[in-house]
């Protein structure tokens, strides 16, 4: 009751979380990995959106320009002032109109196609015209006429002067093109990536899933069983080598150690609490609990133990895909009807020096979910025990759904399954919370697919979305009360020491 206690005063309370440089540059760093081909994606699209539609979009401006002295009467200082006075006035001398008018009438056209503009150079008696406009022709032709009437115009103004071309370009050509298609490119790629960045900050701080057990040690009290490491999967021909599962020969060494030290822990702590009966679940579906309960009971039964697994899961009943089993089964909710007795419901695994016998799910079905807190499902557990060293119930996700919270008085202790950067700290504490009130023996948790570790880039891999799809169920409202728990029978005579224990890992 005091462990219980502690566990629900930890979660419930609400902690302002310091932010961790480390864990945030890691979040980012998993997001990077698990959305790199989104992002990736998203920066060619822009790119490519930015060329076609400038390539398209795009009309060429072709600037005619010419270097031109500017003398007065006066000769010498005069020259140089009239040059920096033309290019000073000349700003006004168009917004007046007065010179497009000319230009205009000079040309014989309706308006002026282009734009004109005038820079004196320093300390010198010269002008550079440029005149920009879409037809290369029409540019030089209203260059010529500005250099022509330019003076005409701004008479007025600084007196007589007279323009005389020093050097020009001719009719110009397009040289723009290519600097503004290139320039194209670059806009897109970093459009592209500010969105990417984007989507990635709001992944990283909208998803905030638990990628650590530092993490899960700060905000929950539950004791860590260890590790099971995330292993890349490889495509094969046959479905039966993708299946993770510790009778699969393909199945990497480090992972079958990895279950082998989980083994020898969770049989440590059953021991210490007299318990048998094992309930394995999870926050969410997902997280890769049926394989974890699957391996449990083939590394118990290798051991040399009496292992019964069974599927509590009416509404998604997947041990027997994690099995790869084809036959047809009646399942556990017709032992609950009545309608079977336990002992034919009970399918042995064909496999030398194993005493491994499952109880399969059957068909889905949402009402058989309502008879696991049922007397006639104690009577099953109950007897399970006289025939089994361990039993191991795999059972619904608890922050989900109520199913687990009715199998708790069941079971002497529960095995959570966390999986590594794949659920919200809130859905976990949320889903222990529930469990914690139901007064659930707790024995720990185990971090699945555990990226942190540097065997993980290599071998086997595995996913766990085909196993576990409750989308198509909803929420079932409150979970209420379903009575409370007690531990039940003593654990059969392991035959091993404590120090036994420790030599396992050396198999």
């Amino acid at each position: 009751m005091s462990e219980n206690r502690e566990i629900t005063e930890k979660i419930t309370t609400e902690e302002i979380e310091k932010i961790d440089i480390l864990n945030l540059l890691a979040a980012f760093w998993n997001g990077v990995k698990k959305l790199w081909v989104l992002l990736a994606l998203i920066v060619i699209i822009c790119t490519l959106r930015s060329y076609f539609s400038t390539s398209f979009s795009y009309t060429p401006q072709y600037v005619a320009s010419a270097t031109v002295s500017v003398t007065t009467p006066g000769g010498g200082y005069t020259n140089t002032k009239s040059a920096q006075e033309m290019a000073a006035i000349f700003p006004y001398v168009l917004t007046s109109g007065v010179l497009q008018d000319v230009v205009v009438s000079d040309l014989g056209l309706d308006y002026l196609p282009g734009s004109i503009n005038v820079k004196a150079e320093e300390d010198v008696n010269m002008i550079t015209i440029s005149v920009s406009s879409n037809d290369p022709q029409m540019a030089y032709n209203v260059l010529h006429s500005v250099i022509e009437n330019y003076p005409q115009v701004a008479e007025y103004i600084f007196g007589q002067t007279s323009l005389q071309i020093l050097d020009e370009t001719g009719i110009p050509s397009d040289t723009q093109r290519e600097t503004v298609i290139r320039g194209s490119y670059k806009r897109g790629a970093v459009q592209g990536i500010i969105i990417s960045g984007v989507i990635l900050c709001l992944y990283v701080f909208l998803k905030r899933t638990v990628h650590s057990k530092d993490q899960i040690k700060k905000r929950i009290n539950i004791k860590d069983l260890g590790s099971l490491p995330y292993v890349r999967q490889k495509k094969r021909k046959k479905e039966e080598n993708n299946n993770i599962n510790l009778l699969n020969e393909r199945i990497p060494p480090f992972y079958e150690e990895a279950f082998r030290r989980l083994r020898i822990r969770v049989m440590r702590e059953l021991e210490q609490r007299n318990g048998s009966v094992i309930m394995v679940t999870s926050s969410v579906p997902g997280e890769g609990k049926t394989t974890v309960a699957v391996n449990l009971a083939v590394a118990l039964a290798k051991q040399g133990k009496s292992v019964i697994l069974v599927d509590c899961d009416p509404r998604n009943p997947s041990v027997k895909a994690a099995m790869q089993n084809e036959e047809n089964h009646e399942g556990i909710g017709a032992v609950l009807r009545g309608e079977i007795s336990i002992e034919s419901a009970l399918s042995k695994v064909q496999e030398e020096n194993m005493d491994l016998r499952i109880l399969y799910g059957g068909e889905p079905d949402n009402e058989d979910a309502a008879l696991l807190g049922s007397r006639k499902m104690g009577e099953i557990v109950k007897t399970l025990r006289r025939h089994a060293d361990y039993v191991i119930l795999d059972t619904a996700p608890a922050e989900l759904l109520v199913d687990a919270s009715l199998l708790v008085k069941h079971a002497d202790s529960v095995l959570y399954v966390i999986r590594c950067d794949y659920t919200k700290m809130g859905r976990i504490k949320r889903g222990v919370e529930v469990l914690s009130m139901r007064n659930a023996k707790i024995l720990g948790y185990v971090f699945n697919g555990d990226t942190n570790h540097k065997e993980s880039r290599y071998g086997y891999g595995y996913g766990y979305g085909k196993y576990s799809s409750y989308g198509r169920y909803g929420h079932y409202g409150s979970y209420g009360r379903y009575g409370s728990y007690s531990r039940r029978g003593r654990l059969k005579d392991t035959g091993k020491t404590e120090d036994e224990y420790g030599r396992v890992l050396k198999e």
